[in-house]
């Protein structure tokens, strides 16, 4: 019997928006902006390590049927995770169906952010699914490692309270 692959296969990007960002703005303080600006809550997790440079990897959804938002920092020291032109330094990523209204809504508040030179939606190319693919391989991973995380929390969490009332049963019995 073989093994199953057990990675999801996304087949289309269509409902993907992907904005490139050219700001001179550390990633944390660009993140802090995008937060404040859009009433997001993007947390930074593991970086995405492509070729063994990290880049900078923030997450952030509401929940099942709702956007989903990254940001991903596209240089690290000299190296750049992917070459755009213009240069950008930035993609955020919106996943989930955008109306046209809250769309440009999102690039002009983007545009009003202090230290964003250039925000613009890319039209989505061969080349550009092969960003997002690498970018939604990274967010997977992310989530896995989340949900085990969580699952080990838990154990410990009910491993404390067995041993709580162990502890209390036997001073019971003393």
């Amino acid at each position: 019997m073989m093994a199953r692959d057990k990675k999801i296969q996304i087949a289309s990007f269509d409902d993907t928006t992907v904005v490139g960002i050219n700001s001179g703005l550390v990633d944390y303080k660009l993140a802090w902006n995008l937060n404040n600006t859009l009433s997001l809550d993007l947390v930074r997790y593991d970086d995405l390590v492509f070729e063994g440079a990290p880049y900078s990897f923030f997450y952030y959804t509401v929940g099942e049927n709702y956007n989903v938002y990254n940001l991903v920092s596209l240089a690290y020291k000299d190296r750049v995770l992917f070459s755009f032109k213009p240069r950008l330094d930035y993609l955020f990523l919106i996943q989930g169906h955008l109306s046209a209204e809250r769309q440009i809504d999102i690039m002009g508040q983007l545009r009003s952010i202090d230290g964003i030179g250039h925000a613009f939606v890319l039209e989505k190319d061969k080349g550009l699914r092969q960003v997002l693919e690498t970018i939604a391989d990274c967010e997977q991973q992310m989530i896995i490692r989340k949900k085990r995380q969580n699952n080990i929390n838990e154990v410990r969490k009910q491993l404390k309270e067995q041993q709580a009332q162990f502890e209390a049963l036997r001073a019971a019995q003393s």
